[in-house]
């Protein structure tokens, strides 16, 4: 099996620091360490002897005015090794902990590989330093691993009254831990809580058709009026926790047995592989609720008539489609606020997460004060530039790059038509449209909600979408500067923001 390896080098202003692991080299370790504080090179010597590496640390630091920025930058440079090294942390035990003692003292470490980082280090050190390391930097050290490597630590000293045993006896607990964690299982799997989402899912599809009624309201639309007709109400919660919980299922599953088979298959390396089978599922999400809601919006009033978003509101009723269309669109993006965090996290993460939550706002508020019609309009003139886009890092993946290039072409055009010229349509028709055809009064009783207040409310929430796309659609105009210049197409949004290197559209 092939030994999970990595060499960084990190310079900056105070530190010159180059790295070498490997994380499987348990008969046959060499371990050299040189910070220039030894305590601290006692340390992490402990951490490989006792995580089973193979490990060369050399630091070059501004020693002569203290050891802050050597302690941090070495954490965080060994955390960036090991995370390297790793690669898509799949075909491990993920969980780890451990009790190590040293003498008197006892420490408890306990650890989570899974691209979260966190860490929570209480060490209980009394003495100013231990040598010539403040004792203030040696959690400061843990955390700063922790967040480099994107792993999830608790280390307590659970008792102890030498600080050297203290730490020590961290340091080891941890590297067991560690090496628990970070062993192979043998298989392929990505480690997940995932499969709860399944045993979910099918407990609450059993329940029902066992005959247990409780759960009808997770699976079957509420508020059926007539035939094809359907009301709104508070029990649509239930429908949308179900779908919730399905669609994170579904993607574990199009991923893993559909996407990641294929990356395999096709000789992509393990990182690859995770991020084609990510693009996979969203290509299949969007080509199947694009081309739902654009036979929606075909087949009613509102199709090309912006004017229809308004004639007979309040809409207090919709079809079997619209409500199954609407409802599974905003569990989607519930889920989406999940996965985004779980994901490789991006450059632009910040904007992802408000536009997630706008775009989750939007969806509730329309459904709840029955403006349906103008979210149909809006949820289709989104999701056609993710197809394309989806569409092109797939062919990227597959290595297609002259057809993968059209496909972003294609992306490229498609998103100034339909998330501004379109949209922009449709916040023209919110400013402008209402007053021609409603009387603008707050009457919940009759399901009127739209007033001079809303109607500005709605207007912020798009003007604030339209800016965040406005942010993405100078990326892509960059992109497509590069391009012109004879250079690669990359997603300038998919660059991790520890790393200086972004993942390319054309070409890794």
């Amino acid at each position: 099996m092939e030994a999970r390896t990595a060499v960084i080098e990190r310079k900056t202003n105070e530190t010159d620091i180059k790295v070498s692991i490997n994380l499987d080299d348990k008969m046959n370790q060499e371990i050299k360490i040189d910070t220039g504080i030894g305590f601290l090179d006692h340390m992490y010597h402990a951490l490989a002897k006792h995580g089973g590496w193979s490990l060369e640390l050399h630091c070059k630091g501004d020693l002569y005015i203290d050891d802050h920025h050597t302690a941090e930058d070495t954490g965080i440079a060994l955390g960036m090794a090991f995370k390297q090294a790793l690669g898509t942390p799949k075909g491990i035990q993920r969980f780890g902990s451990a009790y190590c003692p040293l003498d008197e003292a006892l420490s408890r470490a306990v650890v989570d590989i899974s691209g979260r980082p966190f860490a929570d280090i209480n060490l209980d050190l009394k003495r100013e330093k231990i040598g010539e390391l403040s004792t203030e930097m040696i959690p400061h050290v843990l955390q700063s691993f922790a967040g480099a490597a994107g792993i999830t630590l608790h280390v307590d000293v659970l008792k102890g009254q030498n600080d050297h045993h203290k730490a020590e006896s961290a340091f080891k607990a941890l590297a067991v831990a560690i090496r628990q964690a970070a062993s192979r299982t043998g298989t392929d799997d990505v480690p997940s809580t995932k499969g709860i989402t399944s045993v979910l899912t099918l407990s609450i599809l059993l329940a029902y058709y066992l005959g247990l009624h409780t759960f009808k309201k997770y699976i079957v639309l509420s508020y059926k009026i007539a035939d094809n007709q359907y009301g709104k109400g508070a029990d649509d919660i239930y429908y949308v926790a179900y779908w919730v919980i399905t669609f994170t299922f579904l993607r574990a599953s199009t991923m893993r047995f559909v996407y990641l088979p294929i990356g395999k298959w096709w000789g992509m390396d393990r990182s690859k592989r995770q991020r084609f089978a990510e693009q996979g599922w969203m290509f299949s999400y969007y080509i199947v609720f694009w081309s739902v809601g654009m036979y929606i919006m075909y087949h009613s009033p509102h199709w090309l008539n912006t004017s229809f978003y308004w004639i007979d509101y309040p809409h207090l009723t919709m079809t079997k489609q619209m409500k199954m269309y609407y409802l599974m669109q905003l569990a989607f993006w519930i889920q989406q606020v999940y996965t985004i965090h779980v994901e490789k996290k991006r450059k632009d993460h910040f904007a992802m997460v408000t536009h997630h939550f706008i775009t989750i706002t939007l969806i509730v508020s329309s459904y709840a004060s029955n403006f349906t019609r103008i979210g149909n309009a809006v949820l289709c003139c989104m999701d056609l530039c993710d197809i394309c886009l989806s569409l092109a890092k797939i062919l990227k993946y597959l290595g297609f790059t002259t057809v993968c290039d059209l496909a972003f072409a294609l992306f490229a055009i498609s998103w100034p038509i339909t998330r501004h010229i379109l949209f922009g349509i449709i916040i023209w028709a919110t400013a402008v449209e209402p007053s021609q055809y409603l009387d603008m009064k707050w009457e919940p009783e009759k399901g009127k909600y739209f007033t001079p207040f809303t109607q500005k409310l709605y207007i912020s929430a798009f003007l604030a979408l339209n800016v965040i796309m406005l942010y993405w659609f100078i990326l892509i105009v960059n992109v497509i500067i590069r391009v012109l210049q004879g250079k690669n197409a990359e997603d300038t949004r998919s660059e991790d923001e520890e790393e200086d290197e972004a993942i390319e559209l054309k070409q890794d």
